[in-house]
């Protein structure tokens, strides 16, 4: 049997993993040797970013065109007032060196589009969805299913929030349950609606717990149904859908339909975070 050599420091900072039975010495291996994609650095990206940082994912790649703003700090807690005007990405490259600068992060100040998806997704062991419209989850979902990529898609808004696990090929995907993009009700964007800051959060950390199972070889919960959750009763459901052999997505992963797919939603319209 292979001996598993850390460096002491790597003993000291991850001892607590190490001697978890479902991670153990071997687990910490794998979670050092992944790559992590996150598409999003805001409110579901930080504590994302924050809690798979100080896991010790190896490589973290994070993408975000946006710039942080006033109304981002309560609810995007990588973001510190002196940060307001910065991209995003910048803004939490310097967090996450602070945290854990054994890890290698790489950061794209841009969004996430057909044309860039393949080049910053493909690598990747997992992706997690942290981003604010619909379109880029259904980009994300459609190339994934066709690279193979384990992920997971969350959403949130006002108390309540869903997430949902996907393993291509096996498991109910984001097209099963919604089929196509929509702009979706205005009345219930995050400008219009809001949400109380715990939410993005609670949901984070549990995108960030479901990816980090996946990488050790556990079974993520998450998956053929969306978790659902509302903070405000404290209620917690999960509602069980099956795969749709029709899916345009998953029914033939081998076709790369993201590339005969319409994208281009009004991201404004069709923001729930």
């Amino acid at each position: 049997m292979e001996r598993i050599q850390f460096a002491e420091e790597q003993i000291r900072r991850y001892s607590r993993h190490i001697i978890l039975q479902d991670i153990g010495s071997t687990g910490v291996k794998k979670l050092i040797g992944s790559t992590i994609g996150i598409v999003g650095a805001g409110g579901l990206g930080c504590p994302v970013v924050q809690m798979l940082a100080a896991a010790g994912i190896g490589h973290l790649k994070i993408i975000d065109g946006d710039n942080v703003e006033l109304s981002n700090l309560p609810r995007q807690p990588l973001h510190f007032t002196t940060d307001v005007g910065r991209k995003k990405v910048d803004s939490i490259l310097e967090k996450i060196i602070a945290l854990n600068s054994e890890i290698q992060v790489e950061i794209f100040p841009e969004y996430l589009t057909k044309a860039n998806a393949i080049k910053f997704l493909q690598g990747c062991d997992y992706v997690v969805d942290a981003s604010d419209n619909f379109a880029t989850k259904f980009l994300i979902n459609d190339v994934c299913i066709h690279l193979g990529i384990p992920f997971n898609i969350a959403g949130v808004v006002q108390w309540m929030g869903q997430i949902l696990s996907v393993d291509p090929g096996k498991t109910t995907c984001y097209r099963c349950i919604f089929h196509t993009i929509s702009s979706g009700d205005e009345s219930m964007s995050c400008s219009a609606a809001g949400f109380i800051n715990t939410v993005p959060s609670f949901a984070g950390i549990l995108q960030a717990n479901e990816a980090i199972k996946s990488i050790v070889g556990l079974h993520q919960k998450f998956t053929n149904g969306l978790f659902t959750f509302d903070l405000r009763e404290n209620s917690f459901d999960f509602i069980p859908i099956k795969q749709n052999p029709e899916c345009a997505a998953c029914s033939h992963p081998e076709i790369p339909f993201y590339k005969t797919e319409n994208y281009n939603v009004d991201l404004d319209q069709c923001n729930i975070q």
